[in-house]
């Protein structure tokens, strides 16, 4: 898994790609953590475009970022989903959580 920020303003990406599981979940959560606890981040998205697994460690972690976002009074959305990662958002009724137009892209 590889990690990418982009900022411009307040609006904060983070590109990942490669694979989210149980072993890069864990440097993804502190990743995401500190780029959304930055004063000049108001609302992060993660893009995922380029990610093609994630399990369920990922979803815990989105979950989390989610959660921290809400108490911090900014955004967390998700850009880019497709294929697996789509599917396992989807079917669980996470992706429903998510600030996500109808075509995968960040809203």
């Amino acid at each position: 898994m590889q990690v990418a920020f982009h900022q411009s303003g307040g609006n904060c990406v983070a590109v990942i790609s490669g694979r989210i599981t149980i072993d890069s979940s864990p440097d993804l959560r502190t990743l995401l953590l500190q780029r959304l606890a930055m004063p000049d981040c108001e609302s992060l998205t993660a893009d995922l475009t380029n990610v093609d697994y994630v399990d369920t460690s990922a979803l815990a972690v989105l979950l989390e970022v989610l959660k921290s976002a809400h108490n911090l009074n900014k955004r967390f959305r998700l850009g880019g989903l497709r294929g697996h990662p789509r599917y396992l958002l989807e079917t669980t009724h996470i992706l429903q959580l998510f600030n996500e137009d109808a075509n995968g892209q960040a809203a």
